[in-house]
């Protein structure tokens, strides 16, 4: 049937895919998860009238360089989306308006004492410079007379600066979409509210945003402690800490998938090694291995587990499953399979430390191990490492 419907290539490729239980759906080619971004879309739309970097003048390249940073500020997604508006002139200023051929005063109408451009509002006007300074927000010394790219950079450059206090570095984003409403109450609304109200809501927008996406402090402990460290570190007690690593080559070869578990000691509890076969790219290679570690160590009866991977962007779709709709199928596995633990924490490791899955993994394709098998303890050719990670020492 398949044959006669489909082109030879394309036939391989169904024939590789796995039915899901859930109903089909659309994916955004253009990006790794599938799911549509407006960078990716506007990354398509540059490609396809890109110019060589020589010939972008500065001022373009500066706006390429702050769009690429709006999309990593943790703020909300219509604050992200109203800077990047800003960065690309698309906000209705007098001056912008007027370059769209708006006949419009150009005079600002808060303060009297400029044109209205983008970077008056923001930075420039007694309104702006007056919340700015309630906030306790310090601006570029030379705002007045700077560029917008440069104001920008000077406060984006602020939101990582660990000199400032974090309570200051968090709500700047909040604090420029409170300058652009504030602007459009007092030009177009009836009643007003004092700014020391409107920072006052801010502050506690900007604490309630961060508690809601924050993880659960155990969670970011031990995602943090296991993203700076070089060297493997035991779990926490009552937990089992899981390596794993899939081997992945090509789409058209097997796959090296193995998984060790450890204690709060640092003892091996099992370890094992399988190999997979028809898995189109290393992403997905990476989510069977962690659907198989599930269903292992469900099987083996464990109750709090750690599953640690040196594959960050799969730990990252785990988190988020909703923004990698092109896996859904297998995270919704994952999903389900979570639900048969009390506890199950994602954490993202260092290849250093993730050395032992790793090898593990590709000794299936060396030695040609392909039998899948689950065994006590860890591998005798690597019991020298596991010891010396047990002590504590570098591999």
């Amino acid at each position: 049937m398949l044959i006669e419907l489909f082109p030879p290539n394309e036939v391989v490729r169904i024939k590789q895919m796995i039915p899901g239980d859930i109903s089909d759906y659309y994916t955004w080619a253009f990006s790794n998860h599938g799911a549509y971004t407006v960078k990716t879309g506007f990354n398509v739309l540059v490609k396809a009238k890109s110019k060589p970097v020589n010939m972008i003048p500065p001022r373009e390249q500066a706006q390429i360089s702050l769009k690429k940073r709006v999309w990593k500020i943790p703020t909300l997604p219509k604050i992200r989306m109203f800077l990047w508006r800003v960065i690309s002139g698309a906000v209705a200023v007098a001056e912008r308006l007027n370059s769209r051929g708006l006949n419009v005063e150009t005079r600002c109408k808060l303060c009297n004492g400029g044109s209205e451009s983008i970077n008056h509002v923001l930075f420039q006007c007694s309104m702006a410079t007056q919340i700015w300074r309630d906030a306790a927000i310090v601006i570029h010394p030379d705002a007045l007379s700077l560029q917008l790219e440069d104001n920008l950079k000077y406060i984006f450059d602020a939101m990582e600066d660990t000199r400032i206090a974090q309570v200051s570095r968090r709500k700047i984003p909040w604090v420029l979409w409170l300058i652009w409403k504030k602007r459009n109450s007092i030009i177009y609304g009836k009643t007003q509210r004092s700014i020391g109200q409107l920072l006052s809501d801010v502050e506690d927008e900007v604490e309630q945003w961060f508690t809601v996406n924050k993880p659960t402090t155990q969670e970011q402990q031990v995602s943090n402690r296991a993203l700076h460290c070089d060297r493997w570190l035991p779990p926490e007690p009552e937990f089992m800490k899981c390596n794993l690593h899939a081997n992945w080559r090509n789409a058209h070869l097997h796959s090296g998938l193995a998984w060790i578990t450890r204690d709060h000691q640092g003892n091996v509890a099992h370890h094992a090694r399988d190999a997979i076969t028809f898995a189109p790219n290393r992403f997905t290679a990476e989510l069977r291995c962690v659907i198989w570690a599930l269903q292992s160590l469900h099987d083996l009866g464990a109750s709090k587990i750690i599953i640690a991977s040196d594959y960050q962007e799969v730990i990252d779709a785990i988190k988020a499953p909703q923004q990698w709709p092109k896996f859904r199928s297998l995270l919704e596995e994952i999903r389900r399979l979570k639900e048969g633990f009390s506890a199950v924490i994602f954490e993202g490791e260092k290849t250093t430390a993730n050395a032992i899955a790793r090898d593990l993994a590709k000794s299936v394709l060396r030695d040609g191990r392909f039998q899948s098998y689950l065994a006590l303890g860890g591998p005798s050719w690597l019991s020298e490492r596991i010891a010396r990670e047990h002590n504590g020492n570098d591999v």
